[in-house]
């Protein structure tokens, strides 16, 4: 009898190993999913938006319509230079208008860009009789909107 009980015991301790044993093991982990090896490129970013960042006025331009002398004061027989420097891509007009210290509008024009990054747009008043000593500015439009205004003056 004694050997029964040891031997129920024993199934018993077993069977319940069995279920631990079953209800502890580890469910296998699902495969990874597949990667590609290759990344695709990023894309290339959108181009920014055309704008005017400044304008440098001179007496002279290089051939990369850049002022060569940034100047402010000119003489009266001097052509004064204004280059445009704008940023972004896309296409645009910039406007450029020179008045008189009393208002009056000395010059006007308008230039068509496409540029595709940094550049460089020239814009210049000249007077072979000589300009009026005085102030003047220019006044600078991207699009038909105001942007920057550089001022300068005519000595005698």
């Amino acid at each position: 009898m004694t050997r029964d009980i040891a031997r129920s015991a024993w199934r018993v301790s077993a069977a319940a190993l069995l279920v631990v044993a079953l209800g502890c093991k580890k469910k296998e982990a699902a495969p990874p999913a597949e990667t590609s090896t290759t990344t695709p490129a990023p894309a290339p970013p959108a181009p920014a938006a055309l704008m005017v960042i400044g304008v440098d006025l001179g007496p002279k331009i290089g051939a990369d319509k850049r002022v060569t002398t940034p100047s402010t004061t000119f003489g009266r027989r001097d052509t004064v230079y204004a280059s445009v420097n704008t940023v972004g891509a896309g296409n645009g007009e910039l406007a450029a208008k020179w008045t008189f210290q009393t208002g009056q509008v000395v010059d006007s024009s308008a230039q068509a860009i496409t540029p595709t990054g940094p550049a460089q747009t020239e814009f210049h008043i000249a007077k072979p009789s000589g300009w009026p000593a005085g102030r003047y500015r220019v006044e600078i439009f991207l699009n038909g909107n105001p942007t920057t205004t550089k001022e300068f003056e005519i000595k005698k």
